[in-house]
């Protein structure tokens, strides 16, 4: 079976009752990066409890991952039965809902990103100003860009911290978002980078999960939130619960303070469990 917007697996149940949130990061979380990694994954254990109990215990379950829309699909294929009951991609830049298999935008998303000013040529007039001033900026793989989302590797100088102060300042003029997060080898990056990241004003996983809050109509403490890697913080930073699965990026683990005892979907089913 080919993953395509139009053609998914039978999504979660959908409870009823939305009593818990679980947001997950994709790569290295929900599904191993690399192939060899994926018979450690524990997906089927996480699914099998999910279409057991999840309705009943009024659990949604959806993913929000920095990888594009084609991405996320394609490392999806051959390893998930089941569909979450959303999808965030490209950085907390695009929302579906998945509902009989197939992915349905959210319109109040799209609306929001509408009224933040949002221009691409203004990420192209920042692109080029950076340049201008000697920072260089290469950009990232087709995997990692998105309609909304354009991102760029920064090899590392002694001027970092005076180069993201100056790249967030040129942001802010243009009404763009600039992140700034530690590569993780693990997902495929180069050791000696930072990702370099421009989105909408109104978009990220922290924003995503406000978002959920605001369109379900549930407290932070019903939010559940997994990952692997510094990036995933802004979205930790606005869920009740934030885990780093224990094969995480080894740099987010000494920043958060701790992990999981499992990898992967294990983790996350050692939480699930107990909600």
């Amino acid at each position: 079976m080919t993953f395509s917007a139009e053609n998914l697996p039978p999504e979660l149940p959908f409870p009823s009752e939305v009593r818990a949130v679980v947001c997950c990061d994709l790569d290295e979380t929900y599904i191993p990066f690399s192939p060899e990694n994926r018979q450690f994954g524990g997906v089927g254990p996480l699914e099998a409890y999910l279409c057991a109990e999840g309705e009943k215990r009024g659990i949604l379950l959806g993913w929000i991952t920095g990888t594009n829309l084609s991405s996320a699909l394609r490392k999806a294929e051959g390893y998930i039965s089941r569909s979450p009951n959303f999808l965030c991609c490209s950085l907390g830049t695009e929302f579906y809902w998945i509902k009989g298999g197939k992915l349905v935008p959210s319109s109040s998303w799209r609306k929001r990103i509408e009224q933040s000013g949002y221009r691409r040529e203004n990420v192209d007039e920042i692109v080029r100003i950076i340049r201008k001033n000697s920072i260089q900026l290469e950009k990232q793989p087709d995997d990692y860009q998105g309609p909304y989302k354009i991102s760029f590797y920064y090899r590392i100088r002694k001027e970092r911290v005076r180069d993201f102060e100056y790249i967030g300042s040129l942001a802010r003029q243009f009404q763009v978002r600039a992140l700034f997060t530690k590569c993780n080898p693990a997902a495929g990056d180069p050791s000696d980078c930072y990702d370099v990241e421009f989105i909408p004003s109104c978009c990220g996983k922290d924003e995503a999960v406000t978002f959920l809050m605001s369109e379900i109509g549930i407290s932070q403490e019903a939010i559940f939130a997994f990952g692997d890697s510094a990036n995933d913080f802004p979205m930790f930073n606005r869920a009740g619960h934030a885990y780093l699965v224990a094969n995480a990026d080894q740099a987010a683990i000494d920043i958060h303070g701790h992990s999981l005892e499992k990898p992967y979907c294990h983790g996350i089913l050692s939480i699930v469990e107990r909600i």
